[in-house]
């Protein structure tokens, strides 16, 4: 059973961990109408508790699907680490000369 949310005026601190661009991006669309970090989530508490659900569409567009397709595949693609300057002139030299 949900608690009315009138039972109690204690606060307590959330820690989440997030993407820094995702968070960085959002911030700065918050504070167009004045909104912090903490008062989106509150809103967004309020309003899961109001129509008992999550407020927020789910589903991904065609778009969305493609995007992490793509982010996946990459993913999976070899990648050597290059560790040291000779390797990265090294690198850069084989690339050039083909």
């Amino acid at each position: 059973m949900v608690k009315n949310r009138n039972d109690s005026t204690e606060k307590i601190c959330i820690q989440i961990q997030v993407n820094q661009n995702l968070k960085n991006n959002a911030e700065k669309i918050l504070k167009k109408p004045g909104m912090t970090t903490t008062t989106a989530v509150t809103v967004l508490f309020k309003q899961i508790v109001a129509t008992d659900s999550y407020p927020v569409d789910l589903t991904l567009t065609e778009r969305e699907k493609a995007n992490n397709d793509l982010l996946n595949t990459i993913d999976k693609l070899p990648v050597h680490k290059i560790t040291s300057k000779e390797e990265a002139l090294d690198w850069f030299n084989s690339e050039r000369d083909r």
